[in-house]
């Protein structure tokens, strides 16, 4: 439990500097790196003045269609089936990193380096970008300038995701996960083994003279094995990104479970603490950035209350239950559940236990915090948009509740606004329940019977739509229809959103400030706070209650 305190105090005292820099790299405040992205740009031959919302979303769209196309011919080269290589590459440009594969025995590390890696950069820095160009929409006045895309990108990769990874990498490879150019390595084992004809172990069977025995009869088929063969490579600079991004993809089928990916005690500490220092340092920025610190203060505290819910809900239940089942023994419970909050808080999807063996309740805060839009912190910038967005739908509660027009930082959210707000906010439940609708009526194979098969079925979704990456497993992912509609899923989950946050930005920056006024709701104050964790929650709950009670509450009630 102190390592959870220890995780959570020091993600909050990284986030406040982190946001500050991460707010003069994105303002251009800082001359050399101002003079070194144009002169970038410049070197390719791209235009540095400022675009409108369509241009920039335009911008984004191209870079992503090339992404797709660049990653997918990858991993069609790697020898992935199509619809695999498809649902791959959908998931690791809109940041999901869904995995429906083994990654350690389907990639090779040039592919993990140069497709998976680069895809973690790239689909970090764009939420980034996203969510500042919203910030320049509030802050703006009457203008259709946000910045320019290629610029931004720059500064997101070059000054703040390159040099945050580079100090997580080499902490992780000083603790002993592998950082190098081989596929492999091989070691002699303490003591030797036999396998059968099929490949599977022969657990019971004793090795004398080079001959193996089981229960007393010789095994002439056996194969008796003195050496294992340890997974090597780009590791560590691979799972920095995948953590500090909000990624999650991992190098192998267990993830961050695996001993090559967390090794220590300290490990778990630092990836854990990257999960979270982006999401809540970008709360930071968006408070500098406004010049009100108490705002981003407002926002970050709601952030911070819903997560210590999720946390006291979902870890009592497993700490209660001395639910072993699926976690890792080093780990052990507390440290198990605190990071499956933090992953789908943080729209992460790493995972360092079996979430399919979580209890019920633990399972659903889990599903509840991807439903809500992943807005409890969230992901790399789409958190942070995804809330705002929420604070927008509550100003305009309030303002119906006292009579007056709502604005928000002295703007006013009208009909237009509120539109494009409905549709960030909707726009991944209505992902998650269709898909879980269809393969509810058409289960992949492998699923099981009853309330946990639903479950199964609806933490499938959930995380596909939530953009979050993670999975309860238990059943089979690789069927051609599952990776085509999930693949479609995750791309409407993740630029549905990013257009409506820019057309909202495009029309809150053409407008006039208006003067403050006594009436006016006050956005950074506490009673604001509960109204927006109310409102949160209210959305969660009418969305995906019903789903809920045919899964988890029923599989906890039955």
């Amino acid at each position: 439990m102190l390592s959870c305190i220890v995780i959570l105090l020091s993600a909050i005292l990284l986030a406040i500097p982190m946001g500050e820099w991460c707010k003069k790299v994105m303002n251009q405040e800082i001359p050399f790196i101002q003079k070194s992205e144009h002169k970038i740009l410049k070197f390719l031959h791209i235009s540095s003045r400022e675009m409108n919302w369509k241009q920039y979303f335009a911008s984004i769209l191209v870079f992503s269609l090339l992404s797709f196309i660049v990653l997918f011919l990858i991993l069609l080269a790697n020898g992935m089936e199509a619809w695999m290589a498809f649902n791959t590459t959908c998931s690791f440009i809109t940041n999901t990193n869904w995995q429906s594969y083994d990654p350690q025995t389907s990639l090779n590390w040039i592919t993990q380096a140069a497709g998976m890696s680069v895809q973690n950069f790239i689909s970090a820095a764009i939420g980034i970008c996203v969510v500042f160009v919203l910030i320049r929409g509030l802050i703006n006045k009457e203008t259709s300038a946000l910045g320019n895309f290629w610029q931004d990108l720059i500064g997101c990769l070059v000054y703040i995701l390159l040099p945050l990874n580079l100090v997580a990498a080499l902490i992780l490879g000083a603790q002993g996960v592998p950082m190098n150019l081989e596929n492999q390595a091989s070691s002699a084992l303490l003591e030797a083994v036999a396998i059968d004809s099929s490949g599977q172990l022969l657990e019971d069977a004793t090795i004398q003279e080079d001959i193996v025995y089981l229960d007393g009869q010789e095994v002439k088929d056996a194969t008796i094995l003195t050496q294992q063969n340890i997974p090597s490579g780009l590791a560590a600079s691979q799972i920095a990104i995948k953590q500090s991004g909000t990624n999650g993809g991992g190098i192998s089928a267990a993830n961050a479970a695996n001993p090559y990916e967390n090794p220590t005690p300290l490990t778990n500490i630092v990836e854990n603490v990257l999960i979270l220092l982006l999401p809540m340092a970008l709360c930071f920025s968006f408070g500098f950035m406004i010049k009100n610190n108490k705002q981003g203060w407002a926002i970050f505290a709601a952030m911070l209350i819903l997560f210590v819910l999720a946390l006291l809900f979902g870890m009592i239940p497993e700490m209660q239950a001395m639910n072993m089942e699926g976690k890792e023994a080093r780990l052990g419970i507390a440290q198990s559940a605190f990071w499956s909050i933090s992953t789908t808080a943080a729209s992460n999807g790493s995972v360092n236990s079996a979430l399919n063996s979580m209890t019920p309740m633990s399972s659903m805060i889990c599903m509840i915090l991807m439903q809500v839009g992943e807005v409890v912190f969230g992901g790399v910038g789409s958190g942070l948009y995804g809330m705002i967005a929420f604070i927008v739908l509550s100003v305009f509660i309030a303002g119906l509740m006292v009579g007056r027009t709502p604005e928000f930082l002295q703007k006013k959210i009208e009909p237009y606004e509120m539109k494009r707000a409905l549709i960030l906010c909707l726009a991944t439940p209505v992902c998650i329940l269709l898909g879980s609708a269809l393969f509810s009526l058409c289960p992949p194979a492998g699923i099981e019977q009853g309330a946990h098969g639903f479950s199964q079925i609806l933490y499938a979704f959930t995380s596909q739509g939530a953009n979050n990456g993670s999975a309860m497993g238990g059943f089979v992912m690789s069927e051609a229809l599952f990776n085509g509609v999930g693949g479609v899923i995750m791309l409407l989950a993740r630029y549905v959103p990013i257009f409506a946050t820019l057309a909202m930005a495009g029309s809150l920056g053409m407008k006039k400030k208006v003067a403050l006024s006594a009436g006016v709701l006050k956005t950074d104050s506490s009673l604001f706070v509960f109204l927006l964790i109310v409102v949160v929650l209210l959305i969660g709950a009418l969305s995906f209650f019903p789903a809920l009670a045919l899964g988890p509450i029923a599989q906890f009630l039955g």
